[in-house]
C-alpha cells in the first residue's frame, strides 16, 4: 500500500531525477564519492566498558583476592562458569536479582576455592567510585573523537545495582549511544548487541571501530564487518586507535581544550609573526589550543615545529581603563626571572593589534600541574600541607625581591597602596555597576574609614592564589607563578589575604571554588590564621592586628572584578554589531512600525490565510540591507556560511528589537519555527538534506513546521510521544495525531519536521526519531486550525493534523533512528532562548505604550500618570523588565563562553521568568488602556496571548521550576 502510494507521488519523481543526475553526472564531475568497506573511512568508535574504559572485573578480582587471601583465579573461574547460562551472564541480562546473584556466585566461588569467599566485599569494591573510575587517557580520546565530529558509543555487559539503577559509572554525555545488557536482555558476544548499537548510531559495520579486551566479543564484532582493537592496556589501545583514525587522541598539554569558536585568533598572521621571531627553522603546521586557565586575559598553547609556547592576549571589545595590561605582565615577569622568582621565560611582547586583533606576549611553555580545586582532592593530608607551605614560601620570595636591583623601583607608587587600591576598585566597580548591591555599598563606606598603615613596600602579585601557581608533577615545588596582570608595588599583606580568600568561599563558588565548607584539619590544609602566621614567621615580621581589613578588601576586589566581567558580557557589542543594531532599529522605525496597521488589517481580512504582499516586499528590503538570517550563532555557523555569525549575547540585543513588533521576526527571516528547523538542519542535516530544505528556508522561499505535541499525552515529557514511525518497503511509514503544529497552515510551508517513535522497546530516551516530511506527501490531513484566545495567527496558524500511512524515504531520517530526543534538545539550543529575547521587546513596547497612554488620558480630574496605582505599575514593570533582561543576557553569555549544556540552569530560569514577566507587564498596560487594550487597535492583546502561550510552548513553567529546584538541591548536597 505504502509503496504504491509513493510511486504515484511527485516526491518520488524528484527522487528518481536526483538519482539519475547523481549517477550520470557524478561519474564525470567527481561530485559523488563512494567509499568501499575496506577504505578505512570511520564514522563511529564503540567502546566496551570493563577493561577498556574502567578496570575489568578480572583485574579488580586479582587485587582483591591477594588482599583477602583468596586463591588466585577464584573469581575469574566463577565469572566464566556456566557460560551464557552461568550466574554472571544471567545477572548481566537482568534475569536474576542482585541478591540471587550474590548467593549463587558466593556458593560457586566457595566450591572453586574450597573456602568461604566474601563475595559481598568483592561486589562492593567492583562498584565503588574508587575502582570504577574512567581511565583519563580514554576520556581524552573520547573528547578528541567527538571534537572531530565522529560518533561514540559504549556497548556494555553490565547489571542492575540494588538501588535499581544500572551499573554504568560513566558520564553518559560522552556518548551518542549507550547499549546496556541489563536493559536489552542480551549480552556480548550476542550479535544482537552490536546490531542494536549500529542501528542507533545509524552506521554501517565498516564505518565503525570496536574496542574490547575479550577475544569472543571482538570475534563477534569482526564477523559483522566491524574493525576491532584488542585492548591489553588503554595507552597502547589509544595509540592503535590514533593510527586508524589518522588524528591525535591524547591531549599532551594538561588543562587545555580546542579553541572555542568565539575565541579563535587568526592562525596565518600569527604563524608568520612566529616565523619572523623564531627564525626560518620554525616551519610546519601550527597547533593551537586554549587553556582553561586565564579567564581575564585569554591564554593559548602553541606548538610550532620544536617550539612550545604560551600566548597571552588582551580580550576583545571595549575594556575598563588600565585593565588587562599584558604589557605590564611582560615587564614584571622578565624582571622577576632575573631576581630568582620562578616565572615562565618571556620571549616577546607584540603591541601591534593587526597581528591577532589585540596586543599579546609570548612565553615558553612550562609543563607542570595546576591545582584548580583548593581542597586538592586525591592527595594525602601531608601532601596538601606541603603544597600550601610551598605556596607560602614562594609568596615570601616575591615579597623579598630587591626593587632597585630588579629595576622595579618605578613599577608602582610607593606608600598608601591600600588607600589607592580601595579608591581604584571603587572606581572600577562604579564604572561597571549594573544595579545597587547593598553589601558593596556598605564596604565602599567602611573600607576608606578603616585603612591600615603600610609597613613595607614590595612587589605584589595582585591575584595570588593556588590556581595561579604551576607545581612540579612529583614534588611540592612551585615551578612558575602565573597571571601577573594586577601586579604592582604595594602592601604585601594584600597578597597574603588574596591567597586566603578561598578559605572564605564555598566549594560551589563558580569562578573560584573555596574551602568554607571543608574540614581543613582532616584535609591537612592550614587554616587562614595558620597560613598567615606561617607567612609572618618566614618573613620575620609580627602578625598585624588589621587582618580582617585585608580580608574584607580582598573580598571587595574580587566582587568588583566579577562585576566588570558581568558588565562586559552585557554591553560588549563590537563596533560592527553596534552598527548592525542601529541599522535594525532604523529599519524598524522607517518600515516595520508604519506598516503595522496594514498588516493587522490583512490579518483580519478574508485573505488572511494567504501571505501578505507587504511582508514579502519588506523581506526583500531587509535582505537588501543585510538584515537577514541574523539568528544562527557563530558556534553553530563559525564560517558564516548561513548567517551573520553573531554570538548569543549579540543576537539577544537584536532579537529584543525585533520583538517589539509582532511582524518583524518573519520580515528578517528570524521567526519560529523556521529558526529552530534551520538550526537543526545546519547542525544535524546531511548535505543532501541541506540542499533540499535548508537553502530554500534560508532564502525565505519556503516555510516549515515542527510536529511534536500530541493531544492524547502530556507532551511536556517528550518521551510520552506515541506517534509511530515504522520501517516498511525501504521507507518509513508515519501514523500519528499531532496538534499545535505552528505554521502548518501557511501555503508556503513545504517541510514538516516530525517526531515519533521508531522503537517503543528501546531505552526511554532512545525510542524517538525525527523525520523530514515534505508537505506534499500523501496522508497528511489537517483537521482544523486552532485558536489562541480566539486569535488564529494567520497565515501560519496552529494546526491539528492527522498523519495516516505517510511514507517518507529513509534518507529523510535526521541523524539516525533513536536520535530524536537528542535532536530535540539540540534543536532547542540557542533557539531555546529566542522567545525570551523577543519577550523583552514585547514588554518594552507594552510599557512604552502604557506610558504614552498614561500621559494623554484624564480620569477623575487628573492625568492617569498622576494616579498612584498607575505610577506603581509603571515602576514595577520597569523593574521586572530589567531583571528579566539581565537574566536573559546572562544565559546567552554562559551559552557563548561555556556552551549550551553548561547554561541549562540559566535557560530554565529565563523560561520561568520571561513569559510570566511579559504577561504581567502587558496586563498592566492593557489595564491602563481600558477597553481599548482588549481590541486589535493596539498590539497589546496579541502580546498578552503570546506571552501566556509561551508558558507552554517552550515547556510548561512546572518543568522549568522542577529543573531549577533539582539543581539547587544538588548544590546543597
Amino acid at each position: 500500500m505504502c509503496l504504491r502510494r509513493l510511486l504515484q507521488s511527485a516526491q518520488l519523481q524528484r527522487a528518481w531525477r536526483a538519482v539519475f543526475v547523481k549517477h550520470v553526472h557524478g561519474r564525470h564531475q567527481g561530485a559523488w564519492r563512494w567509499t568501499h568497506s575496506g577504505g578505512g573511512t570511520y564514522r563511529a568508535v564503540i567502546f566496551d566498558m570493563g577493561g577498556v574504559l574502567i578496570p575489568s572485573p578480572g583485574r579488580v578480582a586479582a587485587e582483591w583476592e591477594v588482599q583477602n587471601h583468596i586463591p588466585s583465579g577464584t573469581i575469574l573461574k566463577a565469572l566464566i562458569s556456566g557460560g551464557k547460562n552461568g550466574p554472571w551472564m544471567k545477572f548481566m541480562r537482568a534475569e536474576i536479582t542482585t541478591e540471587d546473584f550474590l548467593q549463587k556466585f558466593g556458593r560457586l566461588c566457595s566450591e572453586i576455592s574450597k573456602t568461604s569467599v566474601p563475595v559481598d566485599s568483592f561486589f562492593s569494591l567492583l562498584t565503588s567510585e574508587r575502582v570504577a573510575k574512567q581511565f583519563p587517557v580514554m576520556t581524552e580520546a573520547i573528547t578528541q573523537i567527538r571534537a572531530k565530529g565522529l560518533q561514540t558509543a559504549v556497548l556494555s555487559n553490565n547489571f542492575y545495582l540494588p538501588n535499581g539503577k544500572s551499573f554504568l559509572p560513566l558520564d553518559r554525555k560522552q556518548f551518542d549511544v549507550v547499549v546496556e545488557s541489563c536493559l536489552e536482555g542480551v549480552c556480548k558476544p550476542d550479535a544482537r548487541m552490536y546490531k542494536l548499537c549500529l542501528e542507533r548510531l545509524g552506521r554501517q559495520p565498516s564505518e565503525s571501530i570496536f574496542l574490547d579486551d575479550l577475544g569472543p566479543n571482538l570475534k563477534a564484532a569482526a564477523s559483522l564487518g566491524i574493525h576491532t582493537i584488542k585492548v591489553h592496556d588503554p595507552e597502547t589501545a589509544v595509540k592503535e586507535l590514533e593510527t586508524l583514525l589518522g588524528f591525535p587522541l591524547r591531549m599532551a598539554v594538561p588543562n587545555t581544550r580546542p579553541v572555542r569558536k568565539t575565541m579563535e585568533i587568526p592562525k596565518d598572521s600569527l604563524e608568520k609573526y612566529l616565523q619572523d621571531l623564531l627564525g626560518t627553522q620554525a616551519t610546519g603546521p601550527l597547533e593551537l589550543l586554549q587553556f582553561d586557565h586565564g579567564q581575564s586575559n585569554p591564554t593559548y598553547y602553541i606548538r610550532l615545529a620544536k617550539h612550545q609556547l604560551v600566548l597571552r592576549k588582551k580580550p576583545p571589545g571595549t575594556l575598563l581603563p588600565s585593565a588587562h595590561a599584558v604589557e605590564r605582565e611582560f615587564r614584571i615577569m622578565k624582571a622577576l626571572a632575573n631576581a630568582g622568582v620562578p616565572v615562565p621565560k618571556v620571549l616577546d611582547l607584540c603591541e601591534d593589534s593587526r597581528v591577532i586583533g589585540t596586543p599579546f606576549y609570548l612565553m615558553e611553555y612550562c609543563p607542570g600541574l595546576i591545582y584548580k580545586d583548593p581542597s586538592l582532592p586525591g592527595l594525602e593530608p601531608s601532601q596538601r600541607r606541603a603544597i600550601y607551605t610551598a605556596m607560602n614560601r614562594v609568596l615570601c620570595k616575591i615579597h623579598s625581591v630587591d626593587l632597585k636591583a630588579a629595576g622595579l623601583e618605578d613599577y608602582g607608587k610607593h606608600g598608601d597602596y591600600i588607600a589607592r587600591q580601595v579608591q581604584t576598585w571603587i572606581k572600577q566597580y562604579r564604572a561597571s555597576e549594573t544595579s545597587t548591591i547593598p553589601p558593596m555599598e556598605r564596604l565602599i563606606e567602611w573600607l576608606p574609614a578603616h585603612l591600615p598603615r603600610q609597613q613595607q613596600t614590595a612587589v605584589v602579585h595582585g591575584d595570588f592564589r593556588l590556581d595561579n601557581l604551576l607545581f612540579h608533577p612529583e614534588r611540592a615545588e612551585v615551578l612558575a607563578v602565573l597571571d601577573w596582570e594586577l601586579s604592582t608595588l604595594g602592601d604585601p599583606l594584600a597578597d597574603v589575604a588574596s591567597s586566603c580568600l578561598a578559605h572564605y568561599l564555598p566549594s560551589s563558588f563558580p569562578i573560584q571554588p573555596g574551602l568554607r565548607d571543608s574540614d581543613l584539619t582532616e584535609l591537612g590544609i592550614p587554616t587562614a590564621e595558620e597560613y598567615f602566621r606561617m607567612y609572618c614567621l618566614h618573613m620575620g615580621i609580627r602578625p598585624t592586628e588589621n587582618w580582617n581589613f585585608y580580608m574584607a578588601f580582598s573580598s571587595f576586589r574580587i566582587a568588583a572584578i566579577l562585576q566588570g566581567v558581568y558588565k562586559r558580557s552585557l554591553t560588549g557589542l563590537s563596533p560592527p554589531v553596534r552598527e548592525l543594531y542601529q541599522r535594525l532599529k532604523q529599519f524598524m522605525e522607517r518600515h516595520v512600525y508604519p506598516a503595522e496597521p496594514e498588516l493587522q488589517h490583512h490579518q483580519a481580512s478574508a485573505e488572511k490565510w494567504t501571505p501578505s504582499p507587504l511582508v514579502e516586499d519588506l523581506k526583500e528590503k531587509a535582505k537588501a540591507e543585510g538584515l537577514w538570517n541574523l539568528f544562527l550563532p557563530v558556534e553553530t555557523d563559525p564560517e558564516k556560511k548561513y548567517g551573520a555569525g553573531l554570538t548569543n549575547v549579540e543576537y539577544a540585543h537584536l532579537c529584543e528589537v525585533m520583538g517589539t513588533s509582532l511582524y518583524a521576526p518573519e520580515i528578517f527571516n528570524c521567526s519560529a519555527p523556521d529558526t529552530g528547523n534551520m538550526e537543526l538542519l545546519v547542525r544535524y542535516g546531511t548535505e543532501e538534506q541541506k540542499a533540499r530544505w535548508l537553502i530554500p528556508l534560508l532564502e525565505g522561499k519556503a516555510r516549515s513546521c515542527f510536529a511534536m505535541t500530541e493531544p492524547q499525552v502530556a507532551s511536556s515529557d517528550a518521551t510520552n510521544i506515541e506517534s509511530s514511525i515504522r520501517e516498511e518497503d525501504g521507507f518509513y511509514v508515519i501514523n500519528g495525531h499531532k496538534w499545535w503544529v505552528s505554521g502548518i497552515l501557511d501555503p508556503r510551508c513545504q517541510l514538516c519536521v516530525f517526531m515519533g517513535k521508531t522503537d517503543p522497546h528501546a531505552p526511554r530516551h532512545q525510542q524517538q526519531s525525527m523525520l523530514l516530511v515534505p508537505m506534499d506527501t500523501p496522508g497528511i490531513k489537517i483537521i482544523r486550525p486552532l485558536t489562541v484566545y480566539g486569535l488564529e495567527d494567520a497565515p501560519g496558524g496552529h494546526g491539528e493534523v492527522l498523519f495516516e500511512q505517510v511514507c517518507v524515504p529513509k534518507e529523510n531520517m535526521v541523524l539516525g533512528p533513536g536520535r530524536g530526543f537528542e535532536i530535540a534538545q539540540g534543536r532547542l539550543g540557542p533557539g531555546r532562548i529566542h522567545h525570551c529575547m523577543r519577550l523583552i521587546g514585547y514588554s518594552e513596547r507594552a510599557l512604552a505604550l502604557m506610558k504614552a497612554r498614561a500621559k494623554s488620558r484624564m480620569a477623575f480630574g487628573k492625568p492617569l500618570v498622576e494616579q498612584g496605582t498607575v505610577l506603581a505599575d509603571i515602576a514595577q514593570s520597569r523593574v521586572e523588565i530589567e531583571q528579566a533582561r539581565l537574566l536573559v543576557l546572562k544565559a546567552a553569555h554562559v551559552m557563548d563562553v561555556a556552551g549550551n549544556k553548561a547554561a541549562a540552569l540559566d535557560i530554565a530560569m529565563i523560561k520561568m521568568v520571561a513569559p510570566s514577566m511579559a504577561y504581567r507587564v502587558t496586563d498592566r498596560a492593557i489595564q491602563a488602556f481600558g477597553a481599548a487594550g482588549l481590541s486589535s487597535d493596539y498590539p497589546l492583546a496579541q502580546f498578552f496571548t503570546r506571552a501566556r502561550a509561551l508558558r507552554f510552548a517552550d515547556g510548561p513553567d512546572e518543568v522549568h521550576r522542577a529543573a531549577v529546584a533539582k539543581t539547587e538541591l544538588k548544590r546543597c548536597s
